[in-house]
């Protein structure tokens, strides 16, 4: 009894002081989204395990990674508001952490807004990322990015914008950034982030620079993006992205380009794959046979997809990726991927979906893909709610 008394108390006061910010203009949120189904794949890899052949299991995250995150802002006066943003990923099925070492895994910023723009300090998403999580350039925004045992390469997604800016090439988070973007003049926005290497003794090393430009007027969107990211020893990786999309008679047709060229032995310390702690599991061991900092790679991904609302509550969507990757010695190396997804909408928060998608490797030998064979079917049926 006292302490259900003490717990209420507690509950109490935190309530007050929430509405007390409410209403001094202020805000504060918790939020999350919970994504869990059921997965099956003709050709797939266990990563953990490396087991090949078919496999039909209960995964977190099939649509979009589950998390939960805490966000407010703080009215200063004048037009000023301080912002701030922590958000953590886990996993459903089990209930694990996305990150073993990072609490807010996803987001932890801290920041000021007025009528010029906003600024946020800490670990953020990148442009290229902002723009296909978006819908902008990616017509599934970037869903179907969390599971690396579809294709016939293990470190290839359904969705290949997922490898090469979601996380596995070039990630969508970077620690240490400054990020500014602008307010929309016309339709049009633009964005710049610094992130800092913190390398004693040299602010270079370890560091990357972002732009992006967006114009975005019903019913057409456009963007672009521009990421480069430095490692100790000066050597570059690019990642730039280009596309929209364009609404009309109820469908809108999305496309997009997206480019990452890494010099050779590339090595950032935190923000590749081209660790050496990743070295066995990265696209360079499948592609190459060797070493992942021994080559540089240039890896491009071409998308096209429709998206139609049948009705109030199904909204489905069919997409296109056309991925190839390339490096000294390789001969070409694609993906043909094909994907169909529908979502039914039970309430305003709660939503249920089926997929279905095809993958076809032309140009990588038996031996270096992971599962042996040459293509993969998949299907998916899953259960998605937001708070």
């Amino acid at each position: 009894m006292k302490k259900s008394l003490i717990a209420l108390a507690a509950l109490s006061a935190l309530t007050g002081s929430i509405a007390a910010h409410a209403e001094s203009g202020s805000s504060l949120q918790l939020y999350g989204l919970i994504d869990a189904g059921v997965r099956s794949d003709s050709a797939a890899v266990k990563s953990s395990t490396g087991a090949t052949g078919s496999q039909t299991q209960l995964s977190s995250g099939v649509l979009n990674t589950s998390r939960f995150g805490f966000k407010g802002t703080e009215d200063l006066g004048g037009g000023l508001r301080a912002n701030f943003n922590l958000e953590s990923g886990f996993n459903t099925a089990t209930g694990a952490t996305s990150s073993s070492s990072n609490i807010f895994d996803r987001r932890a910023i801290v920041g000021l807004e007025n009528q010029w723009g906003r600024i946020d300090l800490g670990r953020n998403t990148t442009f290229n990322y902002d723009l296909q999580a978006g819908y902008i350039n990616d017509p599934l925004g970037q869903e179907l990015t969390n599971n690396k045992q579809y294709a016939a390469v293990a470190a290839t997604t359904v969705n290949p914008l997922g490898t090469l800016v979601g996380g596995s090439l070039d990630t969508s988070r970077r620690d240490n950034m400054v990020k500014y973007q602008s307010p929309v003049w016309a339709g049009t926005s633009l964005g710049l982030a610094y992130s800092f290497g913190n390398v004693a003794g040299s602010t270079a090393a370890n560091s990357s620079v972002q732009a992006m430009l967006k114009y975005d007027v019903n019913p057409v969107q456009v963007g672009a993006a521009y990421d480069r990211l430095r490692d100790v020893a000066g050597r570059n990786q690019t990642t730039w992205t280009l596309g929209g999309n364009y609404l009309f008679n109820g469908l809108r047709v999305t496309a997009g380009y997206t480019q990452m060229q890494a010099d050779a032995s590339f090595a950032n310390s935190n923000t590749s794959i081209l660790t050496s702690s990743s070295a066995s599991t990265s696209l360079y061991k499948f592609l190459n046979g060797a070493s992942a900092s021994t080559t540089g790679l240039k890896a491009q991904v071409a998308d096209v997809g429709v998206t139609f609302n049948v009705s109030d509550l199904v909204k489905v969507v069919g997409a296109y990726y056309n991925t190839k990757y390339s490096a000294d010695g390789l001969s070409s190396n694609r993906y043909d991927t094909y994907v169909a997804r529908a979502r039914y909408t039970l309430s305003k928060r709660t939503d249920v979906y089926a997929e279905l998608d095809y993958t076809k490797a032309n140009g990588v030998t038996a031996a270096q893909t992971a599962s042996g064979k040459s293509n993969n079917t998949g299907v998916a049926f899953g259960l998605q709610h937001r708070f």
